[in-house]
């Protein structure tokens, strides 16, 4: 299965720390998928990989070495040109434009789509992060 990953408002809660258990959540994710999980961020945007950068702030020293297994994507309008559709995926991000909800639609892929809201629920990424290690 492919992981994809955003980061702002799934793994930082704000440009000034991370998301309650964001260190949980990739530890789990990284566990289960250490060699199917994709940055799908604008931080990693057309080659531009930022994501660690971002991150490593703002998470444990032990968590920042694992994101040198998260592989960049590439995509340029819609984030789901970088989606394989060939392949079980789950995609963890805040926000779904029409665009990208109608690719999904039309890929039979809504489902695989986890939409993450932190102001409703801070500690989500706890809960994933159980979901995450009993797929």
């Amino acid at each position: 299965m492919n992981i994809y990953l955003d980061i702002d408002g799934v793994l930082l809660a704000n440009d000034k720390e991370a998301a309650r258990h964001a260190d949980e959540f990739l530890h789990a994710v990284l566990e289960k998928y250490p060699d199917s999980t994709y940055w799908l961020t604008t931080h990693n945007w057309k080659g531009e990989n930022r994501a660690k950068e971002i991150l490593a702030p703002h998470l444990d020293p032990e968590t920042v070495i694992l994101l040198d297994k998260v592989k960049p994507s590439e995509w340029n309008e819609l984030k789901t040109d970088a989606i394989d559709f060939e392949q079980d995926f789950l995609w963890f991000d805040d926000d779904l434009w029409p665009n990208e909800l109608n690719v999904l639609e039309k890929h039979e892929a809504v489902q695989n789509f986890i939409m993450v809201d932190l102001h409703k629920d801070p500690d989500m990424l706890e809960k994933l992060a159980q979901v995450i290690l009993n797929k």
